[in-house]
């Protein structure tokens, strides 16, 4: 049977990791797990982090995320048709937020028809929703910072992703609560495109 492929999305600070991680132990129970992200570890994702981190043009890091992403996918069908389930911290939903909000409304059809060439439609997609400040504060007490972690920022990635959850059906949660209230509202949704858990 093919595996289920399930993205979660999120500004950050929303919780995705973690929920990634506790979502991968409960289901490694009664089904094979592989746990992926974005970018990825291929020689394309580590050249993205690189123009990130130097401040790169959003044009060429748009770019650069739908080329990993092309490899990306052809990976995740491999292990969905092994019967993997499949979990993917990030997916295509990030770059069409986080760019448009970087580039303009004016690219995001652009950005829209780049990644409908390279992705593949996941069973679920739920968008961890959380204020920009509740998020910068997640992160801030990690230690951690990137250039996206501006609050006026985030608050257009953030209404960019609600966009899209409302176009491409995504379910939305609550993210500002414990991580153990994320979870068991995340499997109750994922019960409905899984046969057994």
């Amino acid at each position: 049977m093919r595996g289920r492929f399930i993205v979660l999305e999120g500004i950050d600070g929303a919780g995705k990791s973690t929920l990634a991680h506790s979502l991968a132990e409960r289901l490694s129970a009664t089904t094979e797990v592989t746990l992926t992200a974005e970018p990825s570890d291929g020689h394309v994702g580590d050249a993205l982090r690189r123009a990130v981190s130097e401040d790169g043009h959003p044009l060429l890091e748009s770019l650069l995320f739908v080329a990993d992403r092309a490899h990306h996918t052809h990976l995740i069908e491999g292990w969905l048709e092994d019967g993997v389930t499949v979990i993917c911290d990030r997916y295509y939903a990030s770059t069409l937020a986080y760019q448009t909000a970087s580039l303009g409304e004016e690219l995001r059809p652009w950005l829209r028809e780049m990644n409908d060439r390279v992705i593949i439609t996941p069973d679920l997609t739920i968008l961890l929703d959380i204020e920009p400040d509740g998020g910068m504060d997640r992160v801030n007490s990690r230690g951690e910072s990137s250039k996206f972690e501006k609050t006026e920022y985030l608050r257009e990635v953030r209404r960019q992703y609600l966009r899209l959850a409302e176009e491409d059906g995504f379910r939305v949660l609550d993210a500002s609560r414990g991580p153990g209230e994320v979870l068991e509202e995340a499997l109750l949704h994922i019960r409905g495109i899984m046969e057994l858990i």
